[in-house]
């Protein structure tokens, strides 16, 4: 039995180690490589999985977002469905992430939190 707690320990903490990383990682945070333009579909890397491995990324249609709001560590694109995307990041890049999903999404509306600072 402590063979599989100290090996779910051990998971537990190299996922913990590359989640801080991958948050803090100026390279995987820059606003091209969270939101890739794809001509009509946008590639979403909502969270830090996502950033590290390609094959988490939601695929968005530019014409469907109606919507971008900006809170702490997050800016949701919502679609004309009321769905939405929720990208998790620090408050170091979110507004260039905002910047750049305003120019992705000339169309959309803009909400900014009035909880930002």
């Amino acid at each position: 039995m402590s063979i599989y707690l100290c090996i779910s320990g051990i998971v537990f903490s190299v996922y913990l180690i590359a989640n801080l990383w991958a948050m803090s990682s100026n390279r995987l945070n820059q606003p091209g490589y969270v939101l890739t333009d794809l001509d009509g579909l946008v590639g979403v890397r909502h969270n830090s999985l996502s950033r590290l491995f390609s094959g988490f990324t939601t695929l968005v249609a530019k014409q469907h977002i109606r919507r971008i709001q900006v809170s702490s560590e997050c800016l949701t694109l919502f679609t004309d469905a009321d769905d939405c995307v929720n990208i998790w990041l620090s408050d170091r890049y979110l507004p260039i992430n905002a910047n750049y999903a305003k120019v992705l999404f000339p169309q959309a509306e803009f909400v900014d939190s009035p909880f930002l600072p």
